[in-house]
């Protein structure tokens, strides 16, 4: 386990604390959540919710609902007398992981189709330009990447079917980090965003199918070499 004291602020996150419209429990979440995206964060680090509170100015009891949260999410693990530390998963999992949400984020791209029109298009275009243009900041372009992928996901009106991706997505974020930080690789040669947006507007059930599964299984060896 690695051990490390949070002094506030030991990342910028892209919201203020005097910000009235986050509940105390919000504000531990997002802070944390930041943490292990920004890589300040990494996998086995100790998050000691004393810290947590002392930098946000709260109690502890929201920031150890947070954490509790963040467990169900796959981001945390806690330990009974030991206390929280971020999640780390093994070369296996990452690449069981990873085959998992190429499945189920292909099957909801192919269920997503029926219900894609114009506007939906548009959503889709202007969250790839986002992506796009945060592409000199690893982990906005990582939050922009998965909002990306989970609205096309929602598309298709699964509910449980976005919830388990959007946790995959989560518990496999500080892998893809590090990938995207040693490699300054973020679109995938052969498998480029452009690609997904491309086929969504053929609206081939197939196509669409293939294709983002394609683009989640890119570079599996390479990020599960990382753990």
């Amino acid at each position: 386990m690695v051990h490390a004291k949070l002094v506030p602020p030991p990342w910028t996150p892209s919201w203020t604390v005097e910000n009235k419209t986050l509940s105390a429990v919000e504000q531990a979440y997002n802070y944390i959540l930041e943490g292990i995206l920004s890589g300040a964060l990494a996998p086995g680090m100790r998050v000691p919710s004393e810290a947590v509170a002392e930098a946000l100015h709260i109690s502890r009891m929201p920031v150890r609902d947070a954490l509790r949260r963040l467990e169900g999410d796959g981001a945390i693990t806690i330990y009974a007398n030991r206390g929280a530390t971020v999640a780390e998963y093994s070369r296996d999992e990452v690449i069981q992981l990873i085959e998992m949400r190429a499945v189920l984020e292909a099957l909801g791209a192919r269920l997503a189709l029926p219900n894609i029109g114009p506007r939906e298009i548009d959503e889709i275009m202007h969250l790839k330009l986002r992506m796009e243009r945060s592409a000199d900041d690893v982990a906005h372009w990582i939050a922009f990447h998965d909002a990306f992928h989970n609205y096309l996901t929602s598309l298709s009106r699964r509910p449980l079917l976005v919830r388990q991706t959007e946790r995959i997505r989560m518990m496999l974020r500080p892998y893809f980090r590090r990938h995207h930080v040693e490699t300054h690789e973020l679109e995938i040669p052969g498998h480029e965003h452009q690609k997904i947006v491309d086929a969504v507007y053929r609206g081939d059930p197939d196509e669409v199918e293939k294709t983002v599964r394609a683009h989640a299984l890119a570079n599996v060896e390479k990020i599960a070499k990382l753990t």
